[in-house]
């Protein structure tokens, strides 16, 4: 089909969807041209105009400050902004209001997602990001982390700041650094020496990327030397290798994705931590074995020592828990929702490595354990006060942005947590750690024409991730409470978008037109 779209002639629906960011791209190329002046011009304004205050009448408020639940009030947004919330007899509604019946309905913050990257990262062209974004966005997601980055991503989170881009909030990570033979293409930097991780770090700063992430392959030299010239200027994130190990990567204030080793942690200390699960570790199917070996009676001290670094964690349990242990069968995958956004040749590459891995799999019993071992160390360390925060890991394996994030906090409470604890990952936690810019620990640097200074995290203004006057107007209104069950997560009647209403019919039109569109969109070359 056709790539083009044609702007709404009413301006109720988010109009730069309309145009899309590879119309946008054209324009600006050619932004000389009068029309293409003119259609930005419209759409941005189109966005930006918020005069009308949004009224949402006799809803349920979940605000995310402590496990309760406001019945029956009235929420007002003006601008961007929440400028009321009061019981429904009592408020007053402005006139001309846009009123918004929500009896029986609850309104959460806009979910976030610090493990989500894009199929047009890699595996489709560019031009189809606006696709990709908007459906994010239809599946209540309002702010992402994109933890591996490429320039293209840092022009999509400005023009999503600007207005001009329909799209979650993007927080972007650096192109991956790499040891020696890991690292290839635009988002990934392979690193030899300490000096040249350095000088990589230097440059991403310079860049503009929110934080610097970690791959495979880091050895603890050029680890040093990322910690120590990172420190003051952007967080690290990412994966932890066996050279570097749990412990150091503590001592770093270091975030980590994927429970990096973990299990290798519960390891005896005379088996090399090549034999581990983490990483590329999964893949070599002898290393299996070896998780029959671990002590449990570990996970106390490995937890109470997670707690006293103050890292975040990021386990990403939906998608290592059923790619790694229990599996997706076919049917289970033609059955997802995600399933009609991706081509035949995306869908055939997105599971290459599902069927690599399960041509062959390790013995059922050390998968169950595997599942097993994840799940008990994400719910002791929930119990403990660990950090956690919710990372879907899409798109790998037709885990796609958007639709997984749902798939992940089904199995946070799999693991143990309740209910509110889960969406706590999914609000609170990680619209902290953004706004804290990752930092682990109650004092973190900051870089100004000073120096480094230190500040204490309390001086930063979170501005989203709960409900309340004056933080940013980025909510989603579901059908049913999300604390009796999680999964009520996807009964999305609405969404409001920096204070921009969206409605059900209109999201629906979103998935329709994108399915449409990413459905016929091609794989890339190979290299």
């Amino acid at each position: 089909m056709a790539r083009t779209k044609i702007l709404a002639k009413s301006y109720s629906r988010p109009a730069i969807y309309m145009l899309g960011v590879h119309a946008l791209r054209s324009f600006r190329t050619v932004r000389f041209l009068a029309v293409g002046f003119l259609l930005l011009t419209v759409a941005a304004s189109a966005w930006g105009q918020n005069a009308v205050t949004l009224a949402f009448i006799d809803v349920n408020v979940i605000p995310m400050d402590t496990e309760r639940v406001l019945t029956r009030h009235t929420v007002l947004v003006q601008g961007d902004r929440i400028v009321s919330i009061e019981p429904s007899d009592l408020a007053s509604v402005p006139k001309g209001a846009q009123r918004i019946s929500a009896q029986g309905q609850y309104l959460i913050p806009g979910l976030i997602d610090v493990h989500s990257n894009l199929l047009s990262d890699k595996y489709i062209a560019d031009e189809y990001a606006d696709e990709e974004l908007a459906v994010i966005v239809a599946n209540g997601v309002l702010t992402i982390r994109a933890p591996i980055g490429k320039p293209e991503l840092l022009v999509y989170r400005d023009q999503i700041e600007d207005g001009e881009l329909f799209g979650p909030s993007l927080y972007v990570g650096s192109p991956q650094l790499a040891g020696v033979g890991y690292g290839s293409g635009a988002n990934s930097r392979m690193v030899a020496t300490p000096f040249e991780a350095a000088a990589a770090v230097r440059e991403f700063e310079a860049a503009g990327y929110d934080f610097i992430n970690l791959t495979f392959g880091i050895t603890a030299d050029i680890y040093e030397g990322i910690i120590l010239t990172a420190r003051g200027r952007l967080p690290v994130i990412g994966e932890v290798g066996p050279d570097i190990g749990l412990r150091r990567a503590l001592e770093s204030a270091q975030q980590i994705e994927h429970l990096d080793q973990y299990l290798e942690a519960l390891m005896d200390e005379a088996i090399p931590r090549a034999k581990g699960l983490s990483g590329v570790g999964v893949w070599v199917l002898e290393n299996w074995a070896e998780i029959e070996k671990l002590d449990i009676q570990r996970i106390e001290a490995v937890v109470r020592a997670t707690v006293e670094s103050e890292i975040w964690n990021t386990p990403t349990l939906a998608f290592l828990n059923s790619s790694f242990g229990t599996g997706r069968s076919d049917e289970e995958i033609e059955g997802s929702s995600e399933y009609g956004f991706v081509s035949p040749s995306v869908r055939e590459e997105l599971l290459h490595d599902r069927d690599r891995f399960w041509s062959n799999p390790p013995e059922e019993r050390f998968r169950m354990r595997y599942v097993e071992l994840r799940n008990r160390i994400v719910s002791e360390l929930y119990r403990a006060g660990g950090k956690l925060m919710v990372g879907s890991y899409s798109p790998e394996w037709l885990f796609l942005p958007g639709f997984s994030l749902h798939r992940e906090l089904e199995s946070l409470v799999s693991a143990g947590l309740p209910p509110f604890a889960a969406l706590w990952a999914a609000t609170r936690s990680p619209a902290t750690f953004l706004s804290w810019g990752g930092a682990g620990r109650t004092e973190f640097a900051r870089v100004d024409s000073e120096g480094i200074r230190f500040e204490t995290a309390t001086t930063v203004e979170i501005d989203f991730g709960r409900i309340a006057v004056g933080k940013r107007a980025d909510m989603v209104l579901l059908g049913a409470n999300p604390l009796d069950d999680i999964r009520n997560t996807t009964l999305i009647e609405g969404v409001i978008l920096r204070g921009r209403w969206v409605q059900r019919d209109e999201l629906d039109e979103i998935l329709e037109h994108s399915a449409e569109v990413l459905s016929e969109a091609p794989l890339l070359p190979r290299f």
